[in-house]
Parts: structure tokens; C-alpha cells; sequence
């Protein structure tokens, strides 16, 4: 069964209607994977999949990205690796994910400014997925990574309450979007990552 992110989210921010970000459990551990690897900075990076006729987002991977920032509170992809990969899979950038290392449970005023610029402005209708912490827990990152089921259970459940999804809908403004998560095993291409060099 399908286990929805119950992170608390931004004040001031709708629950959007219809449309989720579906993520199988291969991205989940990917996502975490990187995360947890790059937890003293905003870790970020891309979101590979397709929109659906209903506006639902599904992902099938994630493409971690350098934060040339390197900053614990901001983060800043280098253009040539967004268009890097926009190359590599056109029309398949569904979204941007990012950390909140110092344990910040929502969207920062510079993410809303970007998510409005890039929904409402551009026209780009990317999720936005944030991963909250503080990064203190002891998760079995690397166990789930290997497979290990109740490792993963763990990872999935911790997910779900720091995992926020937003989209700036241009007539409606910020919302809040449902993350689901999937269980059980995916596809091989789900759990892939590309790093840029």
C-alpha cells in the first residue's frame, strides 16, 4: 500500500487538489542516499520522470547535482549541469529536490521566490520535493540502500516525515502537493542516479 509524506509543510500553503508526486521505493533510497551522503550542505539535484494527463508526477530517478554554493542553507546548480542533463533526457525534468540540513520544515523565503520565478514566470511545471532534517538519526541509509527490508521500512517511514512537495500554481499560488510513496521493489532504472562531474 502506498504511504503518503505526512510532513507538516508551509504555513500560508493550500493542499493542492489532484495531482501527487509518486516516488517508487528505488528513488526513495536514492534520494536518501544522497542526502544523507551531503548532510552538512544543502544536497539538491533533479528530478527524472514524466507528468501524467491528470498533472500527477512520477519519478523514475533522481540526478544528484553539486550545490556550487556548498552552503548549509542555499543551494546553486551550475546552468551547464541543468542543461547537461535537459540534453541527456529532453522533456523528462520533472523537478528539483533539495535539502534542509539545519532542520528548517518548510520552504525558505529564497524557495518560494524560485519556485514562483520558475512555475508562474517560466512556465516550468516542476515539482518541488524539500527533504527536512535535522540529520541526527541514526537511519540505516546504507542497509536500505542494500536491499535490507526492515532498513528500508525505516528509511520509508522517516521519509514520510520529513519529505515536503510543493508546486507554485500560477492562478492559486504556492500549494502543497501529496508525496507518495511507493513500497516494495522497482525497476533497475528507478534506483539509478547520474552525478555530473
Amino acid at each position: 500500500m502506498p504511504q503518503e509524506a505526512r510532513g507538516k509543510g508551509q504555513p500560508g500553503a493550500r493542499k493542492r487538489e489532484g495531482g501527487s508526486v509518486v516516488l517508487p521505493r528505488a528513488v526513495q533510497r536514492a534520494l536518501l542516499r544522497d542526502v544523507w551522503g551531503r548532510r552538512e550542505i544543502e544536497a539538491c539535484g533533479l528530478l527524472r520522470g514524466e507528468i501524467d494527463a491528470e498533472g500527477n508526477w512520477h519519478v523514475v530517478a533522481v540526478h544528484p547535482l553539486p550545490n556550487i554554493a556548498e552552503s548549509p542553507v542555499f543551494f546553486e546548480f551550475a546552468p551547464e549541469d541543468v542543461l547537461q542533463l535537459e540534453l541527456a533526457y529532453p522533456g523528462q525534468i520533472i523537478g528539483v529536490y533539495h535539502s534542509h540540513p539545519g532542520g528548517l520544515h518548510g520552504a525558505s523565503r529564497t524557495d518560494r521566490a524560485t519556485m514562483r520565478r520558475v512555475n508562474e514566470e517560466q512556465q516550468i511545471p516542476w515539482v518541488w520535493l524539500i527533504v527536512c532534517g535535522p540529520f541526527t538519526a541514526d537511519l540505516p541509509v546504507v542497509e536500505a540502500s542494500a536491499g535490507e527490508r526492515a532498513a528500508e521500512e525505516t528509511c520509508a517511514r522517516w521519509l514520510a516525515e520529513q519529505l515536503l512537495a510543493y508546486y507554485h500554481d500560477p492562478s492559486e499560488g504556492l500549494q502543497q502537493v501529496v508525496a507518495v510513496l511507493e513500497p516494495g521493489p522497482q525497476s533497475a532504472e528507478a534506483g539509478q542516479s547520474v552525478r555530473a562531474e
